[in-house]
């Protein structure tokens, strides 16, 4: 073969070989990126921190933080990748990414510590300060409640991160205002209380649903950070007393004679004056066997049918009848008396059910 020819095609080769790795690499690439999930990216991220191999740190934490679904971090795991971000950013001398990032791990949890054995000093210097330039609170409140309007009150537990101003309001859906429920500073946390009752005092709110909203305030009183704790508020309602249920079918008596006897007595015998009619030899051998073995047959099922209705199947019990009328009466009045004191628990209450709280950040200036 000519050289030039030769050399032609083994660049033609060489060139198609490379573009079938190219077309594999982009129909497998992805697939294997997305096999990695973000906690192995995360442990991938940590291991590099401790090695000192912070860029490479810094891209396989960012992966993890970015990865949604069944494939994310939990919520702890996701805010220990964002103080290891941080730390990985301050170590590269990007302070300002480093605070980005030390700023957005405060407002998902301002209760959060890094680990004081994990971290150097540098690092937990600059987390406390970034915390302590970044008001924010989170809520906790009881799932499920009820409250006498005036004297009781729903509480709300308030964690902050660091001393700032807040304001807690009681407001409707549309962001109207119920009830003025705070307006001062807060420190390391602080209870909220409702009474159930509206800005006068003196009544409930009708049935809908409304929100605690909390504002955190900074230094010049602008907002930093708004925490809504969705309410859906119900009049006379409240956790009832569980109602009894039925007597169970094992205390109960059968209220009628059973089949069973009946059809056991029947059984032979029907049997027997089919056996008679159907085998001749068992009665006679001559021309008159026939008709003697419908006789002998007829006469044996009879005497079945007699037995049968002797032990009267389906007749009434009168004593067992008794016997379950006394139980479900008694298991009607005590469901009646239940019944009773649920309604006397729910005359005046307020049923107060809590949401997940919805944490509103306004854009940093």
């Amino acid at each position: 073969m000519d050289p030039h020819r030769l050399e032609a095609h083994r660049r033609m080769t060489r060139a198609l070989l490379l573009l079938v790795a190219l077309c594999l690499g982009a129909l497998w690439g992805p697939r294997m990126a997305a096999a990695q999930s973000a906690t192995t990216l995360f442990t991938q991220g940590t291991r590099a921190y401790d090695d000192l191999e912070f860029d490479n740190a810094a891209g396989l934490l960012r992966r993890a933080l970015t990865l949604q679904g069944s494939d994310a971090l939990t919520p702890a795991d996701a805010q220990r990748a964002l103080m290891y971000l941080a730390a990985t950013e301050l170590l590269r001398e990007h302070s300002d990414s480093a605070r980005a990032v030390a700023r957005r791990l405060v407002l998902a949890n301002p209760r959060f510590r890094p680990d004081e054995l994990v971290f150097p000093p540098q690092v937990l210097s600059f987390y406390e300060g970034v915390r302590r330039a970044t008001p924010a609170v989170i809520g906790r409140a009881p799932a499920d409640t009820a409250i006498r309007p005036g004297a009781e009150a729903l509480a709300v537990r308030l964690y902050a991160s660091t001393f700032h101003d807040v304001t807690a309001t009681l407001t409707t859906e549309a962001g109207q205002v119920v009830r003025a429920l705070y307006a001062g500073p807060i420190s390391d946390s602080l209870d909220l209380h409702w009474n159930g009752l509206d800005s006068s005092g003196t009544a409930s709110p009708a049935n809908g649903r409304y929100a605690i909203t909390v504002t955190s305030l900074d230094r010049q009183r602008r907002v930093v950070r708004i925490l809504r704790l969705p309410l859906e508020v119900t009049q006379g309602r409240v956790d009832t007393l569980p109602h009894p249920p039925p007597p169970a079918d094992s205390l109960l008596l059968p209220e009628r004679q059973p089949m069973g006897p009946g059809l056991r007595a029947f059984a032979p015998a029907a049997l027997a004056g089919v056996a008679i009619a159907v085998l001749p030899g068992v009665v006679a051998n001559g021309e008159d066997a026939s008709g003697a073995r419908f006789v002998v047959g007829g006469t044996v099922t009879v005497a079945g049918l007699v037995a049968f209705f002797s032990h009267h199947p389906g007749r009434s019990i009168p004593a067992n009848a008794a016997h379950n009328r006394t139980l479900r009466d008694a298991w009607r009045r005590e469901d009646a008396e239940v019944a009773r004191r649920n309604t006397e628990r729910a005359r005046g209450m307020l049923g107060i059910r809590a949401g997940a709280p919805v944490l509103l950040t306004p854009e940093a200036p």
